[in-house]
């Protein structure tokens, strides 16, 4: 595997960034609410993935303090399965939809929690109830964060599919423009499981590779930091989030708070590259 640091411009930079051990999921909680206050149309269910978020940063120093569980086969593990259950008993129910799944996952056998784990992770959700699978893909991002954030980067390098995660193989949520010491102003994609980031070049199809057709696309009046990366070759998109004009930007959670991003795409024939897993599949 490719050493985790390559040269570009004279400059040695890192290939890969792991997660961090310090709270990864506080600061999710935190963007969460803050987007929820200034998109009214969405701040029920920015809200509700900012109690989800907060159950995640209280359910990670129990996945941090045990050893960190082998993805192989990661759903069909005692350990995950009873964080699934954890957030299913501390998710407060604000309507009788959630309530009604709250319900569901604890009534679910050992079996179909390991079924619907591994649709999330195949990114087959026709496997899963469409409200079911950010609770399921919160559960599964919890142990594989913890994973992810054990790995000597020394030993990562990028995949022979750079759209892909080089530590557990997703695709990614988005793309982030950091600030910063050496990844200043460079871009990482950001794996919509795992929470690892990998550097992929700007003005460049994540999916394909050209740079011929690469355009930017954003919202009139929506934020600066938040734009759809598209390619006219292949007519797949992702987002990028700039930093630099948002410290504050979290992956996860502007990318729900940008939805109106991605109707713009759909709308000029786009397709997105990758999922946000905690967005309910086609809600």
């Amino acid at each position: 595997m490719e050493s985790n640091r390559f040269t570009g411009s004279g400059a040695e930079i890192p290939a890969v960034l792991v997660p961090s051990t310090d709270g990864p999921f506080r600061h999710r909680a935190a963007r969460f609410r803050d987007l929820a206050r200034s998109r009214s149309s969405l701040a029920g269910y920015l809200n509700l993935m900012a109690d989800l978020a907060e159950i995640q940063a209280g359910l990670w120093n129990d996945a941090a303090a045990a050893l960190p569980l082998d993805m192989a086969g990661l759903p069909e593990n005692p350990a995950w399965r009873a964080t699934l259950r954890s957030i299913a008993d501390r998710l407060t129910p604000g309507e009788p939809g959630l309530a009604s799944l709250l319900n569901k996952i604890r009534q679910a056998t050992d079996q179909e929690l390991a079924t619907w784990g591994n649709g999330v992770l195949a990114g087959d959700f026709d496997r899963t109830d469409a409200g079911i699978t950010p609770l399921v893909a919160a559960a599964l991002q919890i142990h594989m964060t913890s994973f992810a954030s054990r790995q000597e980067k020394e030993g990562l390098g990028p995949t022979r599919n750079d759209a892909t995660c080089p530590v557990c193989g997703s695709l990614p949520v988005a793309s982030v423009r950091q600030t910063g010491g050496a990844v200043h102003g460079l871009r990482y994609l950001v794996c919509g499981l795992c929470g690892c980031e990998w550097h992929r070049l700007r003005i460049q199809c994540t999916h394909c590779g050209s740079s011929k057709e690469v355009a930017y696309f954003a919202i009139e009046g929506g934020s600066d930091a938040v734009k759809a990366e598209g390619c006219g070759d292949c007519m797949t998109y992702v987002k990028i989030m700039d930093r630099d004009k948002d410290a504050a930007v979290d992956p996860f959670a502007d990318d729900i708070a940008s939805l109106a991003v991605d109707l713009l795409m759909a709308e000029e024939g786009y397709r997105r590259l990758g999922f946000n897993p905690l967005l309910v599949p086609g809600g």
